[in-house]
C-alpha cells in the first residue's frame, strides 16, 4: 500500500528537511503554511511513499526538523515548539507525470 506522509514543519527547518528527502531520493512537494498559537510560519511537505519506506522518511524528518528542541538560553519551564508535526495516510494511488 501507498502512503501520503503529511508533514509540518517549521520554516527554520524546511530547506534541510527537503535536501535530506531529497539526496536520499523522496519527492516532496512543498507549501507554505501558517498555524498554531504564535502563527509562526510553517511549511507542509507532502511525500508518498511505499509503506515499507515509511520508517525512513520519518527518521530523515526526525534528524533534520530540530528548531522545536529546547536550547540552552531559553527559560526554564517553557515548551519549546514542535520541531515537526507528522500525518502518515493510506494513499489508494499515487502517481508522478
Amino acid at each position: 500500500m501507498n502512503k501520503l506522509i503529511i508533514t509540518i514543519v517549521q520554516n527554520d527547518d524546511a530547506d534541510s528537511v527537503v535536501d535530506a528527502l531529497l539526496e536520499s531520493d523522496f519527492r516532496a512537494t512543498r507549501l507554505a503554511s501558517t498555524g498554531g498559537f504564535l502563527r509562526r510560519g510553517n511549511t507542509t511537505l507532502m511525500i508518498g511513499a511505499q509503506t515499507d519506506q515509511v520508517d525512513t522518511v520519518l527518521d530523515l524528518i526526525r534528524k533534520n526538523a530540530r528548531t522545536g528542541i529546547a536550547r540552552e538560553d531559553e527559560a526554564p519551564g517553557l515548551t519549546p515548539p514542535a520541531a515537526a508535526t507528522v500525518f502518515v495516510l493510506d494513499l489508494e494511488e499515487y502517481e508522478r507525470y
